[in-house]
């Protein structure tokens, strides 16, 4: 009885083997699941991550929810919630952890050739004219610019053309294109190995180090908008901070402002400065260096002190008063003049004759 059930046990698990294949054959592939085969890896993965995060959020407001219906209802199964709760959350921190320290810092690196990339798929998805007239005037696009083709180009087409050889020159130029557009997998070694490998030659000749093309920053949106935005004036945001607002703000103590006995106020700028640079002492056990004899004489000088008091704009206001009062010297000899004209009479010959001036005037 044995010898027929092991006999008969082979049989049956190759028959059901050979079913079961026959049955995912002729099952529908589900579109979707599976990667597209013409990809890039590192955005499939970034879309896997974030889809996974946002179920793993889902799941965990669940679970939230979940555990205080829990609570209301008096359960009291309430540690496997709790367990449940705490795997959720090192799950997020683990996607997290896997998008900041993984993801973005492989996507700044590459950004440069994946723009390329995307580029290039653009460009071959757009419809282009099948005329073979105009490829010969037209651009050829390259890793996503345009190169003008030269006659050199043509020459090489009509003879491709004539030979019979035109296919296998259309297929090296793809895979020309390809390469072009292919990610730099220098990009990714640390910049120490070609130093390494450039210091072996020893021939005494200079090269210069290569450099990994990148994109340049842009700013978009609110940091653009700001920094359009004029700039405001510290002095104004201050009055109207201590003198226009009536919400409660914190004041220093009474006097510690005062400086050059009462006419001058340290600002709150300058209280900034002064608490920082006491931070600094204390947290390195140092005292930094004060002005010198030589700086605050010459900065005494340039406020034009004397006695403890400020004759700077006293002098200014003299000045500006004597200028605006100041007559010029020709209004003032056209005055004088006007005043000094005689006025005698003629026929007792005292006064100007007439053509007198005109005598003066002529030359003899």
């Amino acid at each position: 009885m044995s010898r027929p059930l092991e006999k008969s046990i082979p049989t049956l698990l190759a028959n059901l083997t050979q079913s079961l294949e026959s049955a995912v054959e002729a099952a529908p592939a589900k579109a979707g699941v599976l990667p597209p085969a013409e990809d890039l890896s590192l955005l499939t993965t970034k879309n896997e991550i974030f889809l996974s995060y946002i179920q793993n959020l889902v799941f965990l407001i669940v679970v939230k929810l979940r555990h205080t219906s829990l609570q209301w209802n008096g359960d009291e199964n309430l540690e496997e919630t709790a367990k449940l709760n705490t795997e959720v959350v090192e799950k997020l921190a683990e996607l997290r952890l896997y998008l900041e320290k993984g993801i973005k810092p492989l996507e700044g690196k590459l950004k440069y050739q994946i723009d390329k990339v995307i580029r290039a798929a653009e460009d071959a998805s757009r419809p282009q004219a099948t005329n073979g007239s105009a490829k010969i005037g037209s651009s050829k696009v390259k890793g996503g610019k345009p190169v003008r083709s030269t006659r050199r180009d043509a020459d090489f087409s009509g003879s491709d053309a004539s030979g019979g050889g035109s296919g296998n020159d259309s297929d090296d130029s793809e895979d020309m294109e390809d390469l072009y557009a292919a990610p730099n997998q220098n990009a990714l070694l640390r910049a120490g190995t070609e130093d390494k490998k450039e210091s072996q030659r020893k021939d005494g000749i200079y090269r210069p180090p290569k450099i990994t093309p990148t994109s340049l920053p842009v700013t978009f949106g609110k940091e653009a908008k700001a920094e359009r935005k004029p700039k405001k004036a510290a002095a104004l945001d201050e009055f109207i901070a201590t003198e226009l607002s009536s919400a409660p703000m914190a004041e220093p103590s009474i006097g510690s402002t005062i400086r050059s006995g009462g006419r001058h106020t340290l600002s709150q700028r300058e209280r900034e400065q002064e608490a920082e640079r006491r931070k600094y002492e204390e947290e390195n056990f140092t005292r930094l260096p004060k002005p010198s004899k030589t700086d605050r004489a010459q900065s005494k000088r340039s406020h034009n002190t004397f006695g403890g008091e400020e004759w700077r704009n006293l002098g200014q206001g003299l000045d500006r008063i004597e200028k605006l009062t100041k007559r010029s010297s020709n209004s003032a000899n056209l005055l004088a003049r006007s005043r000094k004209r005689e006025v005698q009479d003629g026929p007792r010959d005292s006064g100007q004759q007439p053509g007198s001036t005109f005598a003066k005037r002529r030359k003899t």
